[in-house]
Protein backbone atom coordinates (compact mmCIF):
# COMPACT_ATOMS: atom_id res chain seq x y z
CA UNK A 1 0.00 0.00 0.00
CA UNK A 2 1.33 3.47 -0.91
CA UNK A 3 2.57 5.71 1.91
CA UNK A 4 0.46 8.70 0.91
CA UNK A 5 -2.87 7.00 1.66
CA UNK A 6 -5.13 9.29 3.69
CA UNK A 7 -8.34 7.26 3.74
CA UNK A 8 -8.07 3.48 3.95
CA UNK A 9 -11.08 1.13 3.69
CA UNK A 10 -10.83 -2.31 5.29
CA UNK A 11 -13.26 -4.84 3.85
CA UNK A 12 -13.26 -8.05 5.86
CA UNK A 13 -15.21 -11.26 5.52
CA UNK A 14 -15.04 -14.98 5.01
CA UNK A 15 -15.14 -14.66 1.21
CA UNK A 16 -16.32 -18.23 0.89
CA UNK A 17 -16.56 -17.80 -2.02
CA UNK A 18 -15.62 -14.38 -3.38
CA UNK A 19 -18.50 -13.33 -5.64
CA UNK A 20 -19.71 -10.48 -7.82
CA UNK A 21 -21.29 -8.78 -4.82
CA UNK A 22 -17.85 -8.52 -3.20
CA UNK A 23 -16.28 -7.40 -6.47
CA UNK A 24 -18.90 -4.69 -6.90
CA UNK A 25 -18.24 -3.36 -3.38
CA UNK A 26 -14.47 -3.29 -3.93
CA UNK A 27 -14.83 -1.45 -7.24
CA UNK A 28 -17.00 1.16 -5.54
CA UNK A 29 -14.58 1.47 -2.62
CA UNK A 30 -11.70 2.07 -5.03
CA UNK A 31 -13.55 5.13 -6.35
CA UNK A 32 -14.03 6.57 -2.86
CA UNK A 33 -10.86 5.72 -0.94
CA UNK A 34 -7.12 6.12 -1.45
CA UNK A 35 -6.62 2.44 -0.68
CA UNK A 36 -8.59 -0.73 0.04
CA UNK A 37 -7.58 -3.70 2.19
CA UNK A 38 -9.48 -6.94 1.54
CA UNK A 39 -9.18 -9.03 4.69
CA UNK A 40 -10.19 -12.72 4.43
CA UNK A 41 -10.87 -14.06 7.91
CA UNK A 42 -9.31 -17.23 9.25
CA UNK A 43 -12.50 -17.91 11.19
CA UNK A 44 -15.27 -15.36 11.50
CA UNK A 45 -17.07 -15.01 14.86
CA UNK A 46 -20.32 -15.59 12.93
CA UNK A 47 -19.23 -18.53 10.75
CA UNK A 48 -18.41 -22.20 11.21
CA UNK A 49 -14.78 -23.27 11.64
CA UNK A 50 -13.04 -23.38 8.26
CA UNK A 51 -9.98 -25.31 7.06
CA UNK A 52 -9.74 -23.67 3.64
CA UNK A 53 -8.30 -20.30 4.70
CA UNK A 54 -5.17 -20.52 2.55
CA UNK A 55 -7.21 -21.38 -0.53
CA UNK A 56 -9.66 -18.53 0.11
CA UNK A 57 -6.73 -16.13 0.47
CA UNK A 58 -5.31 -17.33 -2.85
CA UNK A 59 -8.68 -16.82 -4.55
CA UNK A 60 -9.05 -13.33 -3.07
CA UNK A 61 -5.59 -12.43 -4.41
CA UNK A 62 -6.70 -13.56 -7.86
CA UNK A 63 -10.02 -11.73 -7.79
CA UNK A 64 -9.36 -8.46 -5.95
CA UNK A 65 -5.70 -7.38 -6.25
CA UNK A 66 -5.16 -4.10 -8.10
CA UNK A 67 -3.15 -0.87 -7.87
CA UNK A 68 -5.54 0.35 -5.19
CA UNK A 69 -6.51 -2.91 -3.47
CA UNK A 70 -4.32 -5.17 -1.40
CA UNK A 71 -5.36 -8.58 -0.05
CA UNK A 72 -3.98 -9.00 3.46
CA UNK A 73 -2.81 -12.25 5.09
CA UNK A 74 -2.95 -10.73 8.57
CA UNK A 75 -5.98 -12.59 9.97
CA UNK A 76 -5.21 -15.86 8.19
CA UNK A 77 -1.59 -15.87 9.42
CA UNK A 78 -2.77 -14.99 12.93
CA UNK A 79 -5.23 -17.93 12.92
CA UNK A 80 -8.02 -18.37 15.42
CA UNK A 81 -11.25 -16.37 15.50
CA UNK A 82 -10.83 -13.04 13.73
CA UNK A 83 -11.98 -10.00 15.71
CA UNK A 84 -12.24 -6.63 13.99
CA UNK A 85 -10.85 -4.74 16.96
CA UNK A 86 -7.53 -6.64 16.79
CA UNK A 87 -7.20 -6.09 13.05
CA UNK A 88 -8.07 -2.40 13.32
CA UNK A 89 -5.48 -1.92 16.11
CA UNK A 90 -2.84 -3.62 13.95
CA UNK A 91 -3.45 -1.30 10.99
CA UNK A 92 -3.70 1.76 13.23
CA UNK A 93 -0.08 1.13 14.20
CA UNK A 94 0.98 0.59 10.59
CA UNK A 95 -0.55 3.67 8.99
CA UNK A 96 -1.48 7.26 9.75
CA UNK A 97 -4.47 7.00 7.39
CA UNK A 98 -8.02 7.36 8.63
CA UNK A 99 -9.47 3.82 8.85
CA UNK A 100 -12.93 2.96 7.56
CA UNK A 101 -14.36 -0.46 8.42
CA UNK A 102 -16.73 -1.68 5.70
CA UNK A 103 -19.89 -3.44 6.83
CA UNK A 104 -23.23 -4.38 5.26
CA UNK A 105 -26.40 -2.77 6.59
CA UNK A 106 -27.40 -6.14 8.10
CA UNK A 107 -24.65 -5.64 10.72
CA UNK A 108 -26.11 -2.44 12.19
CA UNK A 109 -28.57 -4.21 14.48
CA UNK A 110 -25.80 -6.21 16.19
CA UNK A 111 -22.90 -3.77 15.95
CA UNK A 112 -22.97 -3.03 19.67
CA UNK A 113 -22.39 -6.76 20.29
CA UNK A 114 -19.05 -6.77 18.45
CA UNK A 115 -15.99 -7.62 20.52
CA UNK A 116 -14.72 -4.57 22.44
CA UNK A 117 -16.89 -2.16 20.44
CA UNK A 118 -16.00 0.76 22.73
CA UNK A 119 -12.36 0.40 21.74
CA UNK A 120 -13.10 -0.39 18.10
CA UNK A 121 -15.18 2.79 17.70
CA UNK A 122 -12.10 4.88 18.59
CA UNK A 123 -10.08 3.21 15.82
CA UNK A 124 -12.43 3.27 12.82
CA UNK A 125 -15.39 4.89 11.12
CA UNK A 126 -17.91 2.27 9.99
CA UNK A 127 -18.64 2.56 6.28
CA UNK A 128 -22.11 1.05 5.85
CA UNK A 129 -23.10 -0.46 2.49
CA UNK A 130 -26.91 -0.76 2.17
CA UNK A 131 -27.99 -4.31 1.36
CA UNK A 132 -31.33 -5.34 -0.20
CA UNK A 133 -33.67 -6.59 2.51
CA UNK A 134 -31.76 -4.90 5.34
CA UNK A 135 -33.07 -1.37 5.69
CA UNK A 136 -31.04 1.26 7.49
CA UNK A 137 -33.34 2.18 10.37
CA UNK A 138 -32.94 5.82 11.49
CA UNK A 139 -33.57 4.96 15.17
CA UNK A 140 -30.76 2.39 15.13
CA UNK A 141 -28.39 4.86 13.46
CA UNK A 142 -29.32 7.49 16.03
CA UNK A 143 -28.68 5.07 18.93
CA UNK A 144 -25.28 4.09 17.53
CA UNK A 145 -24.24 7.70 17.06
CA UNK A 146 -25.36 8.42 20.62
CA UNK A 147 -22.77 5.86 21.69
CA UNK A 148 -20.23 7.83 19.63
CA UNK A 149 -19.94 5.10 17.02
CA UNK A 150 -18.98 6.89 13.82
CA UNK A 151 -20.97 5.91 10.73
CA UNK A 152 -20.83 6.87 7.08
CA UNK A 153 -23.55 5.50 4.79
CA UNK A 154 -22.48 4.53 1.27
CA UNK A 155 -24.31 6.16 -1.59
CA UNK A 156 -24.25 2.88 -3.52
CA UNK A 157 -26.20 -0.31 -2.74
CA UNK A 158 -24.68 -3.77 -2.55
CA UNK A 159 -25.90 -6.50 -4.86
CA UNK A 160 -28.39 -9.02 -3.50
CA UNK A 161 -25.86 -11.86 -3.44
CA UNK A 162 -24.62 -13.88 -0.49
CA UNK A 163 -21.96 -16.56 -0.13
CA UNK A 164 -24.43 -18.69 1.80
CA UNK A 165 -26.98 -18.51 -1.02
CA UNK A 166 -24.32 -19.62 -3.50
CA UNK A 167 -23.50 -22.65 -1.31
CA UNK A 168 -27.18 -23.51 -0.89
CA UNK A 169 -27.69 -23.29 -4.66
CA UNK A 170 -24.68 -25.57 -5.19
CA UNK A 171 -26.03 -28.16 -2.74
CA UNK A 172 -29.45 -28.24 -4.44
CA UNK A 173 -28.00 -28.36 -7.95
CA UNK A 174 -29.21 -24.88 -8.86
CA UNK A 175 -27.35 -22.96 -11.51
CA UNK A 176 -26.09 -19.55 -10.48
CA UNK A 177 -23.99 -16.90 -12.13
CA UNK A 178 -22.87 -15.03 -9.05
CA UNK A 179 -19.20 -16.02 -9.09
CA UNK A 180 -16.50 -15.36 -11.70
CA UNK A 181 -15.51 -18.34 -13.82
CA UNK A 182 -12.07 -18.43 -12.20
CA UNK A 183 -13.75 -18.94 -8.80
CA UNK A 184 -16.06 -21.67 -10.14
CA UNK A 185 -13.14 -23.56 -11.70
CA UNK A 186 -10.97 -23.19 -8.60
CA UNK A 187 -13.78 -24.31 -6.29
CA UNK A 188 -14.52 -27.36 -8.41
CA UNK A 189 -10.85 -28.37 -8.54
CA UNK A 190 -10.34 -28.05 -4.78
CA UNK A 191 -13.84 -29.21 -3.74
CA UNK A 192 -14.59 -25.92 -1.99
CA UNK A 193 -17.78 -24.20 -0.87
CA UNK A 194 -20.05 -27.25 -0.75
CA UNK A 195 -20.72 -27.80 2.98
CA UNK A 196 -24.38 -28.67 2.45
CA UNK A 197 -24.20 -31.22 -0.36
CA UNK A 198 -24.10 -34.23 1.97
CA UNK A 199 -27.28 -33.10 3.73
CA UNK A 200 -29.22 -32.63 0.49
CA UNK A 201 -28.12 -36.09 -0.67
CA UNK A 202 -29.69 -37.54 2.48
CA UNK A 203 -33.04 -36.01 1.54
CA UNK A 204 -33.08 -38.10 -1.63
CA UNK A 205 -31.95 -41.19 0.28
CA UNK A 206 -34.96 -40.79 2.58
CA UNK A 207 -37.34 -40.51 -0.37
CA UNK A 208 -38.35 -36.84 -0.38
CA UNK A 209 -40.38 -35.86 -3.43
CA UNK A 210 -39.15 -33.15 -5.80
CA UNK A 211 -41.85 -30.73 -4.60
CA UNK A 212 -40.75 -31.23 -1.00
CA UNK A 213 -37.10 -30.77 -2.01
CA UNK A 214 -38.04 -27.46 -3.65
CA UNK A 215 -39.84 -26.37 -0.47
CA UNK A 216 -36.77 -27.34 1.55
CA UNK A 217 -34.57 -25.22 -0.73
CA UNK A 218 -36.86 -22.26 -0.08
CA UNK A 219 -36.71 -22.84 3.68
CA UNK A 220 -32.90 -22.96 3.60
CA UNK A 221 -32.69 -19.68 1.66
CA UNK A 222 -35.23 -17.98 3.94
CA UNK A 223 -33.57 -19.39 7.06
CA UNK A 224 -30.18 -18.03 6.03
CA UNK A 225 -31.66 -14.56 5.53
CA UNK A 226 -33.39 -14.63 8.92
CA UNK A 227 -30.23 -15.90 10.62
CA UNK A 228 -28.34 -12.89 9.30
CA UNK A 229 -31.15 -10.58 10.34
CA UNK A 230 -31.27 -11.95 13.90
CA UNK A 231 -27.55 -12.59 14.35
CA UNK A 232 -27.76 -16.39 14.55
CA UNK A 233 -25.24 -18.99 13.38
CA UNK A 234 -25.94 -19.14 9.64
CA UNK A 235 -24.30 -22.53 9.02
CA UNK A 236 -26.28 -24.32 11.75
CA UNK A 237 -29.45 -22.63 10.56
CA UNK A 238 -29.02 -23.82 6.98
CA UNK A 239 -28.26 -27.39 8.09
CA UNK A 240 -31.39 -27.46 10.29
CA UNK A 241 -33.50 -26.01 7.49
CA UNK A 242 -32.25 -28.56 4.96
CA UNK A 243 -33.02 -31.44 7.32
CA UNK A 244 -36.28 -30.17 8.82
CA UNK A 245 -38.49 -32.38 6.61
CA UNK A 246 -36.12 -35.32 6.11
CA UNK A 247 -38.72 -37.74 7.53
CA UNK A 248 -41.69 -36.27 5.65
CA UNK A 249 -42.05 -39.19 3.21
CA UNK A 250 -41.47 -41.95 5.77
CA UNK A 251 -43.93 -44.17 7.59
CA UNK A 252 -43.30 -42.63 11.00
CA UNK A 253 -45.12 -45.44 12.80
CA UNK A 254 -42.11 -47.65 12.09
CA UNK A 255 -40.14 -45.45 14.51
CA UNK A 256 -42.62 -45.87 17.37
CA UNK A 257 -40.13 -47.93 19.35
CA UNK A 258 -37.46 -45.22 19.00
CA UNK A 259 -39.41 -41.96 19.21
CA UNK A 260 -42.01 -40.77 21.73
CA UNK A 261 -45.02 -39.41 19.81
CA UNK A 262 -47.06 -38.47 22.89
CA UNK A 263 -46.73 -34.71 22.24
CA UNK A 264 -47.11 -34.92 18.47
CA UNK A 265 -50.43 -35.22 16.59
CA UNK A 266 -50.31 -37.41 13.49
CA UNK A 267 -49.43 -34.74 10.88
CA UNK A 268 -46.45 -33.51 12.94
CA UNK A 269 -44.72 -36.82 13.71
CA UNK A 270 -42.12 -36.38 11.01
CA UNK A 271 -40.58 -33.71 13.28
CA UNK A 272 -39.34 -35.96 16.12
CA UNK A 273 -38.49 -38.70 13.62
CA UNK A 274 -36.51 -36.20 11.55
CA UNK A 275 -34.63 -35.08 14.66
CA UNK A 276 -33.84 -38.70 15.49
CA UNK A 277 -32.54 -39.41 11.97
CA UNK A 278 -30.51 -36.21 11.79
CA UNK A 279 -28.84 -37.04 15.08
CA UNK A 280 -28.20 -40.73 14.36
CA UNK A 281 -27.43 -40.68 10.62
CA UNK A 282 -25.70 -37.32 10.29
CA UNK A 283 -24.40 -36.56 13.78
CA UNK A 284 -25.88 -33.08 14.00
CA UNK A 285 -25.66 -31.14 17.23
CA UNK A 286 -28.39 -31.26 19.86
CA UNK A 287 -29.30 -27.67 18.95
CA UNK A 288 -29.88 -28.52 15.29
CA UNK A 289 -31.80 -31.68 16.21
CA UNK A 290 -34.09 -29.69 18.51
CA UNK A 291 -34.83 -27.16 15.76
CA UNK A 292 -36.01 -30.06 13.58
CA UNK A 293 -37.96 -31.51 16.52
CA UNK A 294 -39.87 -28.26 17.16
CA UNK A 295 -40.41 -26.99 13.62
CA UNK A 296 -44.07 -28.06 13.35
CA UNK A 297 -45.38 -27.59 16.88
CA UNK A 298 -43.12 -24.98 18.42
CA UNK A 299 -42.39 -25.26 22.13
CA UNK A 300 -42.01 -23.10 25.21
CA UNK A 301 -38.24 -23.56 25.26
CA UNK A 302 -37.43 -22.56 21.67
CA UNK A 303 -33.93 -21.29 20.99
CA UNK A 304 -33.20 -18.62 18.39
CA UNK A 305 -32.29 -21.41 15.95
CA UNK A 306 -35.62 -23.16 16.65
CA UNK A 307 -37.51 -19.93 16.01
CA UNK A 308 -35.76 -19.24 12.72
CA UNK A 309 -36.43 -22.73 11.34
CA UNK A 310 -40.09 -22.45 12.37
CA UNK A 311 -40.50 -19.03 10.73
CA UNK A 312 -38.60 -20.01 7.59
CA UNK A 313 -40.76 -23.10 7.15
CA UNK A 314 -43.92 -21.00 7.28
CA UNK A 315 -42.77 -18.03 5.19
CA UNK A 316 -40.35 -19.32 2.53
CA UNK A 317 -40.78 -17.88 -0.95
CA UNK A 318 -42.69 -20.91 -2.28
CA UNK A 319 -45.54 -20.40 0.21
CA UNK A 320 -48.42 -18.50 -1.37
CA UNK A 321 -51.29 -18.48 1.14
CA UNK A 322 -52.94 -15.09 1.66
CA UNK A 323 -51.40 -14.19 5.03
CA UNK A 324 -47.83 -15.11 4.10
CA UNK A 325 -46.97 -11.62 2.81
CA UNK A 326 -47.90 -10.12 6.16
CA UNK A 327 -46.09 -12.86 8.05
CA UNK A 328 -42.89 -12.14 6.10
CA UNK A 329 -43.23 -8.51 7.06
CA UNK A 330 -43.72 -9.43 10.72
CA UNK A 331 -40.49 -11.46 10.73
CA UNK A 332 -38.62 -8.23 10.03
CA UNK A 333 -40.76 -6.14 12.36
CA UNK A 334 -40.63 -8.18 15.59
CA UNK A 335 -39.58 -11.81 15.90
CA UNK A 336 -41.58 -12.61 19.04
CA UNK A 337 -44.73 -11.03 17.65
CA UNK A 338 -44.22 -12.94 14.38
CA UNK A 339 -43.93 -16.20 16.33
CA UNK A 340 -47.10 -15.44 18.28
CA UNK A 341 -49.19 -14.57 15.24
CA UNK A 342 -47.95 -17.41 13.05
CA UNK A 343 -48.27 -20.07 15.75
CA UNK A 344 -51.80 -18.90 16.55
CA UNK A 345 -53.05 -18.59 12.98
CA UNK A 346 -51.43 -21.77 11.66
CA UNK A 347 -52.99 -23.71 14.56
CA UNK A 348 -56.40 -22.17 13.86
CA UNK A 349 -56.08 -23.02 10.17
CA UNK A 350 -55.51 -26.72 10.85
CA UNK A 351 -58.33 -26.79 13.42
CA UNK A 352 -60.70 -25.36 10.81
CA UNK A 353 -59.48 -27.88 8.29
CA UNK A 354 -59.97 -30.81 10.66
CA UNK A 355 -62.23 -30.17 13.65
CA UNK A 356 -61.09 -33.43 15.24
CA UNK A 357 -57.40 -32.41 15.19
CA UNK A 358 -55.91 -32.03 18.64
CA UNK A 359 -53.57 -29.25 19.68
CA UNK A 360 -50.14 -30.33 20.77
CA UNK A 361 -49.31 -29.41 24.34
CA UNK A 362 -46.08 -28.03 22.89
CA UNK A 363 -48.00 -25.62 20.67
CA UNK A 364 -50.31 -24.46 23.46
CA UNK A 365 -47.29 -23.70 25.64
CA UNK A 366 -45.48 -21.96 22.79
CA UNK A 367 -48.44 -19.69 22.01
CA UNK A 368 -48.73 -18.72 25.66
CA UNK A 369 -45.01 -17.93 25.84
CA UNK A 370 -44.97 -15.71 22.75
CA UNK A 371 -48.17 -13.96 23.81
CA UNK A 372 -46.36 -12.92 26.96
CA UNK A 373 -43.19 -11.93 25.10
CA UNK A 374 -45.10 -9.78 22.62
CA UNK A 375 -47.54 -8.33 25.12
CA UNK A 376 -47.96 -4.63 24.43
CA UNK A 377 -46.56 -4.79 20.90
CA UNK A 378 -48.73 -2.76 18.55
CA UNK A 379 -49.61 -4.82 15.45
CA UNK A 380 -47.95 -3.02 12.55
CA UNK A 381 -49.76 -1.96 9.43
CA UNK A 382 -47.84 -3.31 6.51
CA UNK A 383 -46.68 -0.72 3.97
CA UNK A 384 -48.56 -1.06 0.70
CA UNK A 385 -45.42 -1.59 -1.34
CA UNK A 386 -44.46 -4.78 0.51
CA UNK A 387 -47.91 -6.34 0.57
CA UNK A 388 -47.21 -8.44 -2.50
CA UNK A 389 -44.13 -10.50 -3.23
CA UNK A 390 -43.31 -7.61 -5.49
CA UNK A 391 -43.89 -3.89 -5.37
CA UNK A 392 -44.72 -3.79 -9.05
CA UNK A 393 -47.77 -5.99 -8.55
CA UNK A 394 -49.40 -3.28 -6.43
CA UNK A 395 -48.65 -0.43 -8.82
CA UNK A 396 -50.79 0.65 -11.71
CA UNK A 397 -49.11 0.25 -15.07
CA UNK A 398 -47.33 3.38 -16.19
CA UNK A 399 -49.61 5.80 -17.95
CA UNK A 400 -47.92 5.90 -21.31
CA UNK A 401 -49.01 4.78 -24.75
CA UNK A 402 -49.05 1.01 -25.00
CA UNK A 403 -47.76 -0.30 -28.27
CA UNK A 404 -50.35 -2.36 -30.05
CA UNK A 405 -49.24 -5.91 -30.66
CA UNK A 406 -49.38 -6.76 -34.33
CA UNK A 407 -48.73 -10.34 -35.39
CA UNK A 408 -46.12 -10.77 -38.09
CA UNK A 409 -47.13 -14.35 -38.85
CA UNK A 410 -43.69 -15.48 -37.67
CA UNK A 411 -44.49 -17.13 -34.32
CA UNK A 412 -40.93 -17.01 -32.98
CA UNK A 413 -40.63 -13.29 -33.70
CA UNK A 414 -44.12 -12.72 -32.29
CA UNK A 415 -43.14 -14.43 -29.04
CA UNK A 416 -40.11 -12.14 -28.73
CA UNK A 417 -42.13 -8.97 -29.38
CA UNK A 418 -45.05 -10.03 -27.15
CA UNK A 419 -42.68 -10.60 -24.25
CA UNK A 420 -41.04 -7.22 -24.87
CA UNK A 421 -44.44 -5.56 -24.90
CA UNK A 422 -45.36 -7.20 -21.58
CA UNK A 423 -42.08 -6.11 -20.01
CA UNK A 424 -42.67 -2.56 -21.23
CA UNK A 425 -46.22 -2.54 -19.88
CA UNK A 426 -45.02 -3.45 -16.38
CA UNK A 427 -42.17 -0.95 -16.15
CA UNK A 428 -39.28 -2.96 -17.52
CA UNK A 429 -36.47 -0.62 -18.53
CA UNK A 430 -34.04 -0.46 -21.44
CA UNK A 431 -35.81 -3.33 -23.21
CA UNK A 432 -33.86 -4.73 -26.14
CA UNK A 433 -34.73 -7.41 -28.69
CA UNK A 434 -31.62 -8.97 -30.20
CA UNK A 435 -31.96 -10.93 -33.45
CA UNK A 436 -29.49 -13.81 -33.17
CA UNK A 437 -30.18 -15.31 -36.61
CA UNK A 438 -26.92 -16.71 -37.94
CA UNK A 439 -24.98 -15.77 -34.81
CA UNK A 440 -25.63 -18.72 -32.50
CA UNK A 441 -27.56 -21.97 -32.28
CA UNK A 442 -28.59 -21.06 -28.71
CA UNK A 443 -31.70 -19.11 -29.78
CA UNK A 444 -33.20 -16.94 -32.50
CA UNK A 445 -33.93 -14.00 -30.19
CA UNK A 446 -32.81 -12.62 -26.85
CA UNK A 447 -35.17 -10.22 -25.09
CA UNK A 448 -33.44 -8.25 -22.34
CA UNK A 449 -34.89 -5.89 -19.73
CA UNK A 450 -33.74 -4.18 -16.54
CA UNK A 451 -35.68 -3.59 -13.33
CA UNK A 452 -34.92 -1.45 -10.30
CA UNK A 453 -35.33 -4.06 -7.56
CA UNK A 454 -34.86 -7.76 -6.91
CA UNK A 455 -38.55 -8.18 -6.15
CA UNK A 456 -39.44 -6.77 -9.56
CA UNK A 457 -37.34 -9.46 -11.27
CA UNK A 458 -39.74 -12.20 -10.16
CA UNK A 459 -42.85 -10.13 -10.77
CA UNK A 460 -41.96 -9.41 -14.40
CA UNK A 461 -41.15 -13.07 -14.92
CA UNK A 462 -44.69 -13.93 -13.81
CA UNK A 463 -46.23 -11.32 -16.11
CA UNK A 464 -44.29 -12.58 -19.14
CA UNK A 465 -45.02 -16.23 -18.44
CA UNK A 466 -48.73 -15.53 -18.03
CA UNK A 467 -48.84 -13.52 -21.28
CA UNK A 468 -47.05 -16.14 -23.36
CA UNK A 469 -49.12 -18.98 -21.91
CA UNK A 470 -52.38 -17.19 -22.69
CA UNK A 471 -51.39 -15.92 -26.12
CA UNK A 472 -49.29 -18.80 -27.47
CA UNK A 473 -50.12 -21.72 -25.17
CA UNK A 474 -46.46 -22.19 -24.22
CA UNK A 475 -44.48 -22.56 -21.01
CA UNK A 476 -40.73 -22.09 -20.67
CA UNK A 477 -38.56 -25.14 -21.28
CA UNK A 478 -36.33 -23.99 -18.46
CA UNK A 479 -36.16 -21.27 -15.84
CA UNK A 480 -32.84 -20.11 -14.42
CA UNK A 481 -33.85 -18.13 -11.36
CA UNK A 482 -31.66 -15.97 -9.16
CA UNK A 483 -32.69 -12.95 -7.14
CA UNK A 484 -30.78 -10.60 -9.47
CA UNK A 485 -31.34 -12.31 -12.82
CA UNK A 486 -33.98 -14.58 -14.32
CA UNK A 487 -33.71 -16.29 -17.71
CA UNK A 488 -36.82 -17.81 -19.30
CA UNK A 489 -35.84 -20.24 -22.03
CA UNK A 490 -38.55 -20.80 -24.64
CA UNK A 491 -36.19 -22.57 -27.03
CA UNK A 492 -35.99 -20.10 -29.89
CA UNK A 493 -36.55 -17.11 -27.59
CA UNK A 494 -34.70 -16.51 -24.32
CA UNK A 495 -35.89 -13.69 -22.06
CA UNK A 496 -33.46 -12.15 -19.58
CA UNK A 497 -34.70 -9.95 -16.73
CA UNK A 498 -31.89 -8.30 -14.75
CA UNK A 499 -31.42 -5.85 -11.95
CA UNK A 500 -29.57 -2.89 -13.41
CA UNK A 501 -26.29 -3.72 -11.66
CA UNK A 502 -26.32 -7.35 -12.70
CA UNK A 503 -27.09 -6.41 -16.30
CA UNK A 504 -24.10 -4.09 -16.27
CA UNK A 505 -21.91 -6.98 -15.08
CA UNK A 506 -22.87 -9.40 -17.84
CA UNK A 507 -23.46 -6.92 -20.65
CA UNK A 508 -25.12 -9.44 -22.97
CA UNK A 509 -25.69 -6.74 -25.58
CA UNK A 510 -21.94 -6.35 -25.98
CA UNK A 511 -21.54 -10.06 -26.61
CA UNK A 512 -24.34 -10.46 -29.16
CA UNK A 513 -25.14 -7.09 -30.71
CA UNK A 514 -23.32 -5.77 -33.77
CA UNK A 515 -25.25 -2.52 -34.15
CA UNK A 516 -27.62 -3.85 -36.79
CA UNK A 517 -29.45 -6.69 -35.02
CA UNK A 518 -30.81 -4.90 -31.98
CA UNK A 519 -34.17 -3.18 -31.45
CA UNK A 520 -34.81 -0.88 -28.47
CA UNK A 521 -38.40 -1.47 -27.40
CA UNK A 522 -40.56 0.97 -25.44
CA UNK A 523 -40.35 4.61 -24.45
CA UNK A 524 -37.21 4.69 -22.28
Amino acid sequence: MKNNVQKLAIFGGSFDPPHFGHIDIVKNLEKLFDGVIVMPAYTSPFKAESDDAALRYKLCKTVFSSDKTEVSRYEIAKKGVSYSVDTAAYFKKKTAADLYWVIGSEELTRLTEWRDIDRLKTLVTFFVVPRPGFDIVPDIVKALKKRKIKLKIAKFEGLDISSTRIKIDTAFGKTNSFVPSVVSAFAKKHKLFDPYVKYVKKLYEYGLKDSRIEHTYGVAVCGAELAKLYGANVHDTVVACILHDIAKSLDCSSYADKVDFKLFPEPTRHSPVGAFIAKRALGVTDEIAHAIYAHTTGSADMSLLDEIVYLADKTEAGRNYKEVYYFRYLCKFNKDYAMCRILTEVTAYFKNKDASARDSELTVAAIEKYKQLSDGVEPPEMPRRVFDDDAVAEEKPAEKPVKKFVSTGDEIKDIAYASAQELDLHKGKNIKIIDLNGKTIVADYFVIASVTSTTAVKALMNYVEDRLTKQFGIDPNKRDINSEWIALDYGSVIIHIFTEKMREFYNIERLWADGHNIVLYGND
